[in-house]
């Protein structure tokens, strides 16, 4: 036969390390096209001569993503109330990938507040 591929065709693929769909334009086995089938030449999503080659941390120094954020805090103290809904912010740091957890600090309540988690990436 002269053939060493034999694998079956799958729904996913990652041109240019970007997950897409192939959809109905799956290839058949061996990843050769079936009968009548023309595969479209794969084309990146950024146009070529746009984007930068720079490191990471040179392309997103000082750009921060924020979401708010609440979770759900069992309280065993008191009878009175069950749980308690607190509030913070997540901060995603694009420069090096680390995440920032801050509950924003209320004037006596009692509760540590102020910066709850900070995640580091490792390498």
């Amino acid at each position: 036969l002269g053939k060493e591929k034999f694998h079956k065709s799958h729904h996913f693929d990652f041109p240019n390390d970007v997950p897409t769909m192939v959809g109905e334009e799956k290839p058949g086995i061996g990843g050769e096209p079936l009968l009548g089938q023309k595969l479209k030449p794969k084309f990146s999503v950024f146009p070529k001569g746009q984007g930068s080659d720079a490191p990471a941390w040179v392309v997103f120094d000082k750009q921060v993503l924020c979401f708010k954020a609440y979770f759900q805090e069992s309280v065993h103290e008191r009878r009175e109330e069950q749980y308690r809904i607190r509030k913070c912010k997540i901060y995603f740091y694009l420069e090096d990938d680390t995440i920032q957890v801050v509950e924003p600090e209320v004037k006596n309540s009692g509760i540590t507040q102020g910066t709850i988690a900070f995640f580091k990436k490792e390498l």
